[in-house]
């Protein structure tokens, strides 16, 4: 009975134990179903936040590129240096395989603002400067999405606020001492050598600095720049003999304390006020039906209040010349009568000898004390900016063709700001704006300055009469005569025909020896001269003394000339994600 009892209890405890290993290895199992299935969830979870993540980050990439496209565009925009509710309305998102802009804004800020530049190459000047945010919202078909806003600053600056502004290349070989205290910036390269030059202010420019001719191979060591102690540094090294951007900015700060500015510190092409493709020149066009929106804006000849069209039929005299001109002026303001007009103006066919241009000079001489005289303080009859072309030829006495011209005299004393601008070559007789100064502006093909001792009769091709010294006071808009190409350019050659230089932009005609030509002002080149072929050269004049400057009272905007062309530039001051 002991037996079968033992036997009986041995088999329960067998029963016992395989039903706990059988329920422990169940457990097992299921426990590592649960751990499996924890990691599968786990990984598929990992996998699906870094596939997130990564189709956020290229969203956020596609929103960037929106906001970049949009600040391309407002540069465009900003051309004529205004911006239009058109033109930011026209600004749109770009087209991105794969992405779709759900949200894409332009917006200004708060109102256009006179401000000093703080940041970029050009901080000091001034400009008028709007604030725009640029908002992009990027999505993608798997559902994820990013936005970013950029905030910009557009900027109108002034181009009469420079010492001197190229759009091209600008050479500066003077041989009379030259010292220039003002900004000087080009749009082109800086081809700098004298034996005696000096800058007193910030150059700039967005391409490269030569010390060097451009015509031809010639290192003078008399170039200097003020650096910031207002030290005389000599010039000593070159875009050419330092091309390594890092090694530049060191020789650079190092020397002048970073006024000498090129591409190597991302300096900005500034743009002029015009339509991409249209020549500058176009500042100083005459009017035409089929302008723009653009070029009304930016053309002189569409801001003048009084506009002057010199016809084929016009003759030499007063009377004649006043009955049959075209003459316009903007609403409110009145014509002079034929007496006031014959007082003010006098057109001459082939009245002087230009020694530069080796030809007899067609005239409409302007006098502009009698014009002021005129006006008075009637604001029906004050003119302030000024614009005369040339519609056709007339009598050719000398018979060596129609180049007609302006020329300003008896302009020492201005009654009201004023510019005078046109398509055709302008001559300054005499000083200019030095009593009483008025803020003023010549616009024209080119400018040659005249001293108190001009005589017509007395000036012929090869004799150059003595001038007396003479002092201008005026910012100038002009063509100005380059040199083809650079000496070190493959086919060039060793030696190019030089332009003339900075220091022939304003052109004499008369024997300068001993005498100074006093200038204050801005003299700014957007464009080669149209009507004027003349090559410089030293037969027709002898140099003057150049005491040059920069105006400082430009520095105020409310001392510009009327209707000063402006420059535009965009510049990214935040960036920021939206979540």
């Amino acid at each position: 009975m002991r037996s079968t009892a033992h036997r009986t209890g041995t088999v329960s405890r067998y029963k016992n134990q395989s039903g706990f290993a059988l329920e422990a290895t169940l457990g097992i199992l299921v426990l590592l179903s649960i751990l499996v299935v924890t990691v599968y969830a786990t990984a598929m979870a990992a996998f699906r936040s870094g596939t997130t993540d990564l189709g956020k980050q290229r969203t956020y990439y596609a929103a960037e590129a929106g906001a970049e496209s949009g600040m391309s565009q407002l540069a465009d925009a900003l051309e004529d240096a205004v911006l239009e509710d058109g033109e930011m309305t026209s600004i749109v998102a770009p087209t991105m395989a794969g992405y779709v802009f759900d949200s894409f804004s332009v917006t200004k800020i708060d109102t256009v603002k006179h401000e000093r530049i703080t940041d970029g190459p050009f901080t000091g000047l001034y400009s008028l400067t709007q604030l725009v945010d640029i908002y992009s919202e990027a999505s993608a078909p798997d559902g994820s999405s990013s936005a970013v806003v950029v905030t910009a600053k557009a900027q109108a600056i002034p181009i009469f606020q420079f010492g001197v502004f190229y759009e091209k290349d600008l050479e500066i070989h003077n041989g009379p001492p030259l010292t220039f205290a003002g900004w000087v910036h080009t749009n082109g390269n800086l081809y700098l050598n004298s034996n005696s030059q000096y800058f007193d202010d910030i150059v700039t420019t967005p391409n490269n600095v030569y010390h060097d001719r451009k015509d031809r191979h010639e290192i003078f060591n008399g170039v200097w720049i003020h650096d910031a102690t207002a030290t005389d540094v000599r010039l000593d090294f070159d875009s050419r003999d330092t091309p390594d951007y890092s090694d530049f900015r060191v020789k650079s700060n190092d020397r002048f304390d970073d006024r000498l500015k090129t591409n190597a510190y991302g300096v900005d092409t500034l743009k002029v006020p015009l339509p991409d493709g249209l020549d500058p020149v176009n500042v100083i066009e005459r009017r035409f039906v089929a302008d723009g929106a653009l070029e009304i804006q930016s053309k002189m000849s569409h801001k003048a209040d009084w506009y002057i069209e010199v016809p084929v039929n016009a003759m030499p005299n007063e009377a004649d010349f006043c009955a049959n001109y075209i003459s316009i002026r903007e609403a409110g303001k009145v014509l002079p009568t034929a007496a006031e007009c014959a007082a003010i103006f006098d057109l001459d066919y082939d009245q002087f000898y230009d020694g530069r241009e080796g030809r007899f000079v067609d005239v409409l001489n302007i006098d502009m004390a009698q014009l002021f005289l005129w006006a008075g303080t009637d604001d029906t009859r004050i003119t302030e900016i000024l614009y005369i072309f040339y519609s056709g030829a007339g009598p050719d006495p000398q018979g060596d063709g129609n180049y007609p011209t302006i020329r300003l005299r008896n302009a020492s004393l201005l009654g009201n700001p004023i510019s005078v601008a046109s398509r055709h070559p302008i001559y300054v007789q005499g000083n200019y704006n030095t009593i009483g100064w008025q803020p003023s502006a010549l616009l024209g093909d080119n400018i040659t300055f005249l001293s108190n001792n001009w005589d017509d009769a007395q000036q012929q091709s090869l004799v150059r009469r003595a001038s007396v010294s003479t002092t201008v006071f005026a910012a100038i808009m002009a063509g100005h005569s380059g040199t083809p190409c650079d000496h070190e350019e493959v086919g060039c050659g060793a030696t190019s025909p030089y332009g003339g230089g900075l220091e022939n932009f304003p052109r004499f005609l008369e024997n300068w020896s001993g005498r100074t030509l006093t200038y204050r002002g801005s003299l700014v080149s957007l464009y080669f001269p149209q009507q004027s072929s003349g090559s410089w050269g030293g037969h027709y004049y002898n140099a003057p003394g150049r005491d040059w400057a920069f105006d400082l009272r430009f520095n105020d905007p409310a001392n510009l000339p009327p209707g000063t062309p402006v420059v535009g530039n965009v510049i990214h001051t935040a960036f920021r994600p939206v979540y």
